[in-house]
């Protein structure tokens, strides 16, 4: 049967209304993406006076809306978290396109108003900031709003953004594609790669090494001490360091590298109007974002240049003027920006001279040419010194690798690895499609999966995976959830043959599932946790969804894996703005380091629309193996991050694994991308991360020397 656009988009929006995401329940078909772009003709229903007409490309736009018209597209989800919208219109009058949910009066998203653009086929853009703390699988209204009685507007298209965005008539740049005009080169699959190299400047004698000026120059002040003079005037002026950069090359092969790095300066304002800033610049310096200091604002500014020669302010922070802190002229502060290109992440802290943290936040940018270390000032004169460029700042220096195409496609998610008696690895996923089937798929090394069987398991989950906790021989999976049955297999047919054992999981406390169950008598690093007076084999991490704030973590402990007591009522790993999950933080997997503590997978959710809920897992956090609800290190940006679009491994992260491999000292982690794919990531020469070194909280000796089961051969 042939069905129109519109006809199968009712019938996915039917089937998601009586279902849920794979990560909460029974999932049918994946939900629409408001990242990517949103033809107008693609709508399922529209009511008022507008009609369509044939546009240029060969498709339709749709014409005429007048004041109360609306158009709805339905079947979206919102959990991967936007912050700003953009449309393309054509009209000769002004009003308003209200972004509502669910209902035409419904939660307001935000309001983008358009002005005269010329004329019915004239095109333009406009663009608006959105509330980004909604979530779920929603539908769209778009309310068209006029003083005219006429018609107001056309519409071609529209999508959400994950950064925030400027006001402006320029077209959104295309974030699909991600070229650097200065060197042509493509800044999504073919590209990014691990920090070059790290520099520290500051600029003695008034040299400026390391850096290629335009409006700024070096000087030397009355009282011969060197410093770095600023704009004398209102633009901004630049100077960049083109030798010191996120590299900007592929690292070959099957697998790309992810890149951070961390730019620091301390800076003085020589004047109330001067407007210091640092961050980081395309090699032409035309495409730019850096975090600036108003004084007069109190304020500390993050401003973009989207390469058209016009930087567009995207956040203010602190200007109250009740601030516990003043950005003042003729005194010295520390500004610290920790940048991760690749996932949008911004971090900025500022400091006073004693390193003491006066204020820190978090945005999201999403302009990935921006890889060499950047000054900036505008207003008058400023000084910089001691600049320093950090390719290192998640505080163990994981050096992340993804594999460039998935392991496993399409219809899955929810990964759970173990290694089999054979000597193989075995995964089960969780197939989202037509069903809430668990399916097996088997590796001889952890990269290369072949698919075995689509049914194996009927349930709903994130499977937990224990190998032999009875002394039976058994593999025992559950799917986490409070009573939900616990299965085994003895591992005949390829781990295919599931039985259900007739226990259960038993009460986890209104928490939404366990997420992760640890059987400390599998490691001799590890002993039984001692809580009220008694010890307990199992540590059990559960995501928790219903208690604010949402999501967080909390540790269940158990001898019987059917009963448990709750260890802490409070969240784990609370909200914090120094640290990805402002919104909240839960638990997406776990892995048992050879001191006997764990290192966590987060799933931090923020409410800058950086990712958002639920799970995308970012390596961030080490708790404490004897008391496993105490945090003794935590990342800074995250490590693994999920958040772009239009490819494979990018956009929410359902499910993830860890597992471990001693002879070649590589931990892999496993994603469940986009609900359809499972993905890899790799940290190679593993042990030798800064998380083993000295001063660092765990053991001092090689992973691969462990003989415990877990980490043999």
């Amino acid at each position: 049967m042939d069905f129109s656009h519109q006809t199968r988009r009712l019938i996915v929006a039917a089937l998601i209304s009586v279902s849920s995401f794979c990560h909460f329940g029974t999932g049918l078909l994946a939900a629409n993406n408001p990242l990517s772009p949103i033809r107008a003709d693609s709508y399922d229903s529209i009511h008022g006076g507008a009609g369509e007409e044939p546009a240029g490309d060969g498709g339709k736009h749709l014409t005429s809306f007048r004041d109360g018209d609306y158009v709805v597209f339905r079947g979206f989800d919102f959990d991967s978290g936007v912050a700003g919208f953009s449309a393309r219109v054509a009209g000769p009058y002004e009003g308003t396109i209200e972004i509502r949910l669910d209902t035409p009066t419904g939660v307001l998203l935000g309001s983008c108003s358009f002005a005269s653009t010329g004329g019915w086929k004239s095109w333009k853009y406009v663009s608006c900031q959105v509330d980004n703390s909604q979530a779920g699988i929603r539908d769209i209204y778009l309310v068209f709003h006029g003083k005219s009685p006429n018609a107001l507007v056309n519409l071609q298209s529209f999508k959400f953004i994950k950064s925030l965005v400027a006001q402006t008539d320029k077209a959104v740049p295309n974030l699909a594609e991600r070229i650097d005009v200065a060197d042509d080169e493509v800044q999504s699959t073919n590209s990014w790669g691990m920090p070059e190299h790290g520099f520290t400047d500051d600029f003695q004698d008034g040299h400026l090494k390391n850096w290629t000026a335009a409006g700024m120059v070096a000087a030397k002040d009355g009282f011969n001490q060197p410093y770095f003079a600023g704009s004398q005037d209102t633009n901004f002026n630049f100077a960049l360091a083109p030798d010191a950069y996120i590299n900007k090359t592929d690292t070959g092969g099957e697998w790309r590298s992810l890149a951070e790095g961390s730019i620091a300066a301390d800076m003085t304002l020589d004047l109330p109007a001067s407007r210091p800033g640092i961050g980081f610049s395309s090699k032409d310096g035309k495409r730019w974002i850096a975090a600036v200091l108003n004084s007069e604002k109190n304020s500390i500014e993050v401003w973009r240049n989207f390469g058209d020669g016009t930087p567009a302010l995207l956040k203010s922070y602190g200007h109250s003027t009740n601030a516990i802190w003043r950005v003042l002229p003729h005194v010295k502060f520390h500004l610290q920006l920790d940048w991760s290109p690749y996932s949008d992440g911004l971090i900025v802290f500022l400091m006073d001279q004693h390193s003491n943290v006066l204020a820190n936040f978090r945005t999201v940018v999403d302009l990935p040419a921006a890889r060499h270390p950047f000054m900036a000032c505008s207003g008058g004169p400023a000084r910089f010194e001691h600049c320093s460029f950090d390719p290192t700042i998640d505080g163990w220096n994981f050096k992340w690798q993804w594999r460039k195409t998935p392991v496993l496609a399409p219809d899955a998610c929810n990964p759970a690895v173990w290694k089999g008696k054979d000597g193989r690895y075995y995964m089960m996923w969780r197939r989202f499609g037509q069903d809430t089937y668990h399916g097996i798929a088997a590796s001889p090394d952890g990269i290369n999966w072949t698919r075995l069987s689509d049914k194996v398991v009927k349930c709903t989950g994130d499977m937990n995976v224990l190998v032999d906790p009875f002394g039976d021989g058994l593999t025992y999976v559950t799917p986490g959830g409070n009573k939900m049955a616990w299965y085994a297999s003895d591992g005949s047919a390829d781990y295919t043959d599931w039985k259900d054992t007739g226990k259960n999981l038993g009460d986890i406390f209104g928490n939404s599932r366990i997420q992760e169950i640890i059987d400390t008598a599998r490691y001799p690093m590890m002993k039984p946790v001692r809580f009220q007076g008694a010890d307990y084999r199992f540590i059990g991490c559960a995501e928790n969804w219903v208690n604010r704030p949402q999501p967080h973590t909390v540790v269940l402990l158990s001898n019987t894996l059917t009963n448990w007591v709750l260890a802490n009522p409070e969240p784990l790993l609370p909200p914090r703005s120094d640290f990805w999950g402002e919104k909240g933080s839960a638990i997406g997997s776990a892995l048992v380091l050879p001191d006997g503590n764990i290192l966590l997978a987060s799933c931090s959710c923020t409410f800058a629309g950086y990712t958002g809920a639920p799970e995308p897992s970012n390596v961030s956090v080490i708790v404490d193996g004897k008391q496993p609800w105490k945090i003794l290190k935590t990342g800074i940006l995250p490590d693994a991050p999920v958040s772009r679009e239009n490819v494979w491994y990018q956009g929410p992260n359902f499910g993830t694994a860890f597992y471990y491999t001693p002879e070649t000292d590589t931990l892999f982690y496993y994603g469940g991308f986009h609900d359809s794919s499972v993905g890899v990531m790799r940290v190679e020469n593993f042990s030798k991360s800064k998380i083993f070194g000295a001063g660092s909280s765990a053991v001092k000796y090689n992973l691969a020397d462990r003989k415990d089961v877990r980490w043999s051969k």
